[in-house]
């Protein structure tokens, strides 16, 4: 398995991959990517912008979009490693998403891309990581668990009134 950041030159089935995410599921933002309103290239150069802090849209902070490639360079999956933090962040969102793909799940696709993207992490000079999921996403808690996660506490996020679980990874 390879991490590989977003840059101007995408795997092979992103655009594939990009439409299956959509606007995500479980808490994961999915993807802002719309198919015949822009290109896959556009949608890249805006990763790349982001990831260093041009183009963001009011209210967000730096981050870098990573491809999780299984061993056939297949992606299994994406995940965001936010540089940093902001008030809205700090309490829903925290430093890092993920997203496995649905035909991906359950073969430890999630436990590595998250353990991947805290030693990316790391190696930008983060040192404690916060983690959002909603209390009912079984699967993601366990992942987190699974990587050192320690459970804070538990919120009601205002905008879905979905509880959800602040985990802290040092």
């Amino acid at each position: 398995m390879q991490l590989v950041p977003a840059s101007l030159e995408p795997p092979v089935g992103l655009e594939a991959f990009l439409v299956e995410v959509g606007r995500g599921e479980a808490g994961f933002g999915g993807t802002d990517f719309e198919p015949g309103k822009e290109t896959l290239a556009d949608f890249l150069l805006r990763l790349v912008d982001r990831s260093h802090g041009r183009r963001l849209e009011p209210g967000s902070v730096p981050f870098t979009t990573y491809w999780l490639l299984d061993g056939d360079g297949d992606i299994a999956g994406m995940c965001r490693l936010r540089h940093e933090l902001n008030d809205d962040m700090l309490n829903h969102g925290g430093h890092i998403a993920y997203y496995v793909r649905t035909s991906a799940r359950g073969k430890g696709y999630g436990t590595a891309i998250l353990a991947l993207t805290l030693a990316v992490g790391r190696d930008r000079g983060i040192e404690r990581f916060l983690i959002t999921v909603y209390s009912d996403n079984e699967p993601s808690i366990r992942v987190i668990e699974g990587n050192g996660g320690v459970f804070e506490d538990e919120r009601i996020w205002e905008e879905t009134g979905q509880p959800f679980r602040r985990y802290w990874i040092g």
